[in-house]
């Protein structure tokens, strides 16, 4: 799923250490539960893929984040329902990669560099914002408007046949995999250096999350239409 949140500026305060190593502790619990997810996912695969259950759960996925505001501060709630958003993108995105095996000779090995080129952009964003001294908060608005652009764009390109050429999805999905590189790069050295008062370590987590995970999903859908042999 695409990030809808604005990252709106703010007047920056330090976040303590034990808040960033929570952030990153749910980041990477959030990441585990995508894997048991998809592993789920593909146990049901022909439920998912003939019923079209995937799709219910792709709602469940929006409402959870367009409701994000209101759950986070209600424990236990927010841990249960930020413990089941990475559930429900494993079981959304595993008809897509069952398809690229499927459908492309390839796909195996597209797979795997999709996911190779996501962790390395991934460490590249997380050196880049601890080390630049650019405040990268300045790029907050630009990147919100290239986020509602791809949205749109994805929009069009679902209604519009004429939109779903070779060419279009490459260039689609080429400014995707830079926008949501440059989100990656924000939102860690949000973490690190900035944050909001008050800031919250899950809806931190989430935001992090949702870079990496559209990320991975643009790299995939580049490689694809870029190189991909189809059966």
């Amino acid at each position: 799923m695409e990030n809808p949140y604005p990252h709106v500026q703010s007047r920056p305060v330090s976040l303590s250490q034990s808040t960033e190593s929570q952030v990153y502790g749910l980041f990477a619990l959030a990441m585990g539960l995508t894997v048991s997810g998809v592993f789920f996912g593909i146990q049901y695969a022909p439920t998912l893929m003939t019923t079209g259950l995937h799709i219910f759960f792709l709602i469940a996925e929006l409402g959870l984040i367009f409701t994000a505001g209101f759950w986070m501060e209600k424990t236990p709630l927010n841990y249960l329902l930020f413990c089941l958003f990475p559930i429900l993108s494993g079981f959304v995105i595993t008809p897509y990669i069952l398809h690229v095996l499927a459908s492309y000779t390839n796909g195996g090995t597209i797979l795997l560099n999709a996911l190779s080129a996501t962790a390395f952009m991934t460490a590249s964003a997380a050196v880049f914002a601890r080390t630049t001294r650019w405040n990268l908060d300045v790029l907050g608005k630009a990147l919100f408007f290239a986020l509602i652009g791809l949205i749109f764009v994805g929009l069009l390109q679902f209604l519009v046949p004429s939109f779903r050429t070779t060419q279009f999805e490459l260039v689609l999905s080429g400014i995707g995999v830079v926008v949501f590189a440059l989100f990656t790069a924000y939102d860690l050295q949000r973490i690190s250096q900035l944050g909001r008062m008050g800031a919250n370590p899950m809806m931190l987590a989430l935001s992090l999350y949702l870079d990496i995970f559209n990320l991975f999903i643009y790299l995939l859908r580049f490689m694809v239409a870029l190189s991909g042999d189809r059966r």
